[in-house]
């Protein structure tokens, strides 16, 4: 399972404000995704290009890992 963290999203640019913002308006934890991170199922059902991207990020560094 893939995890996306918050880093791979502010290594794509996306500013702690509006992903907070995002966050709220789909009921996600923000306090568990700064922790934890978030499984990429999750996001890929909110059907969001910037959440593909980031999923894209986290896929692509366990890629690269292995």
């Amino acid at each position: 399972m893939t995890i996306v963290l918050h880093r791979h999203c502010r290594e794509l640019g996306y500013c702690n404000r509006g992903l907070r913002e995002w966050f709220s308006r789909e009921g996600l934890d923000w306090a568990g995704f700064l922790k934890h991170g978030i499984a990429a199922d999750t996001l890929r059902a909110k059907n969001n290009a910037m959440a593909a991207r980031a999923i894209s990020k986290a896929e692509g560094e366990l890629r690269g890992q292995q």
